[in-house]
């Protein structure tokens, strides 16, 4: 395994051929929960809902990038799936965000950063005034849905054009 740093917040993790053998893994077979578990070791965290990863399986590797989040998150209640949806797609691909279903509506918590389009989500959502411990509840209550990287996992969807197809 092979870790290299891009800037302070950002890293890639090289894992070749004979580390995936030894772990009976095919690149083109991982999940993204399969990666946060690689990055987990990596990390010696126990959360990387912190972090987003982008895969890219080769033939015989894997390449992740991994990219931290900073801070604590900003919470959005959605009760209006395409409302979700639209938020969605203004959001960049990468941004780092989880979004978990509550008692009737959909949270989402970004963490911040320079190309967050905040408008977007103020204008299809509700802000929520929480702390970052928020996340603890929603994580030990509520009904995950996407973890880490909410606009990367529900892509698929978006481009269908509604998360209740897929629900």
């Amino acid at each position: 395994m092979d870790i290299q740093a891009i800037g302070s917040r950002a890293f890639t993790v090289y894992i070749g051929e004979p580390e995936l053998r030894s772990r009976n893994i095919e690149p083109q077979s991982v999940t993204e929960r399969d990666a946060r578990e690689l990055v987990r070791g990596v990390l010696d965290c126990p959360d990387t809902g912190l972090v987003s990863l982008e895969l890219y399986p080769g033939r015989h590797e894997l390449l992740i990038f991994v990219r931290r989040s900073a801070g604590d998150p900003e919470f959005y209640e959605f009760t209006d799936l395409e409302a979700l949806l639209l938020a969605l797609s203004a959001l960049p691909r990468d941004a780092a965000s989880s979004l978990y279903y509550d008692n009737g509506v959909y949270i989402l918590a970004v963490w911040p950063d320079g190309d967050l389009p905040a408008h977007a989500l103020c204008e299809f959502a509700t802000p929520v005034p929480r702390r970052g411990t928020y996340l603890l509840h929603l994580r030990e209550h509520a009904r995950p849905i996407a973890e880490g990287n909410a606009v990367q996992a529900l892509s698929p969807l978006l481009r269908r054009g509604s998360l209740a197809k897929g629900s």
